[in-house]
């Protein structure tokens, strides 16, 4: 798995399809944090939804690093095509998580906020950041290449997704009322509840928990279903 891993960081980097989304990811927090100080946790709510969508663009880049011939190759020697779509949502994790790290450390290496910047607002910070980037992982695979085979389609498709996940979850639709309804959309509300809240909190609401907890275990659902559906399909 390290080496299938390796190789496909490797091919990735050598694509140089990374720079674009990096080079936006980085505008965003410069820009963001140009005029100090700024709100806590208002300020990481706005960069979490920026990366929401940012990591979308890496993860259909680093599907698609391979083209379709040399993908082939690479299932062949991996020998597992869950394997293989493991390895790839690895490293779209180990970027999500990377970027997380940054967008919460930036504002606080240049002391970009407003006093009173506790330990609570920085770990709230990164499960926003993270969870979200990891829930946009898990709606992005549905869209790659594996499943999607035209391009435009692919990345139409995310971004539809995407932008209607973000405007359900702040219309708070009626629909959200009926619990089980509710839990099949993705929770990204959850994350923007959660963030919210004061900046003079200083402890963890249980339910700050409880949600931050079901986006991943539902990004992770998503995973399980995704790969699932790749190991079955007879076509790479």
């Amino acid at each position: 798995m390290k080496g299938l891993m390796r190789y496909h960081l490797i091919t990735y980097f050598r694509t140089y399809k990374y720079v674009p989304p990096l080079s936006v990811f980085i505008m965003m927090l410069v820009i963001n944090y140009t005029y100090v100080p700024n709100p806590i946790l208002d300020s990481y709510s706005y960069t979490s939804i920026m990366l929401f969508f940012i990591i979308w663009w890496f993860t259909i880049t680093i599907f698609h690093a391979e083209d379709e011939g040399q993908k082939q190759i690479t299932i062949m020697h991996a020998k597992n095509k869950k394997v293989y779509y493991i390895s790839l949502i690895f490293n779209c994790t180990l970027t999500a998580l990377i970027l997380s790290i940054a967008a919460v450390a930036y504002p606080v290496v240049f002391n970009a906020f407003s006093p009173g910047l506790h330990t609570v607002h920085l770990v709230m910070g990164f499960l926003a950041h993270f969870s979200l980037a990891v829930l946009s992982i898990a709606l992005s695979s549905f869209f790659t290449r594996g499943l999607v085979k035209n391009n435009v389609n692919s990345w139409w498709g995310v971004i539809s997704i995407l932008i209607g996940s973000l405007v359900m979850a702040v219309e708070k639709i009626e629909i959200f009322k009926i619990k089980l309804i509710s839990w099949v959309f993705p929770p990204l509300q959850y994350s923007m509840e959660i963030m919210s809240v004061d900046d003079k909190i200083i402890s963890f609401p249980v339910r700050v928990y409880v949600q931050f907890v079901w986006i991943f275990v539902y990004s992770i659902i998503l995973m399980i279903i995704f790969i699932s559906v790749m190991e079955k399909r007879r076509s790479l």
